[in-house]
């Protein structure tokens, strides 16, 4: 798993979120579908108490993270994180397929 986030998307990001500098953001899939839609629009959110965080990365100060229950989402994958007036955030994504999805959310179920 790599998430390269644009200098754009990570201002958008910041501007949106009312972002400080130590502020942390999640990122999860928009739907819960299987198989998974890896399409351009996926979820992010204000996030500063990360869940058993899988992947982290810093940029401008913002701690971008993806939790272990999203891990089936982004496993295997080289995701890119772009803003354009345009588009709006959107997400791109290289690799896969992604072959322990379902033993990532069978794991989470038998944790609950």
């Amino acid at each position: 798993m790599i998430i390269k986030i644009s200098d754009a998307a990570s201002q958008w990001l910041i501007k949106e979120l009312a972002l400080k500098p130590g502020d942390g953001v999640k990122f999860f899939a928009a739907s819960t579908k299987i198989p998974a839609e890896h399409g351009p629009k996926q979820g992010f959110a204000k996030d500063n108490h990360p869940d058993r965080p899988i992947y982290e990365i810093q940029k401008d100060g913002i701690n971008y993270h993806v939790n272990f229950d999203d891990d089936w989402f982004f496993s295997n994958l080289e995701t890119h994180i772009d803003y354009s007036p345009d588009t709006g955030l959107t997400f791109k994504f290289q690799g896969g397929p992604d072959t322990v999805a379902g033993a990532s959310i069978n794991y989470e179920k038998y944790l609950m």
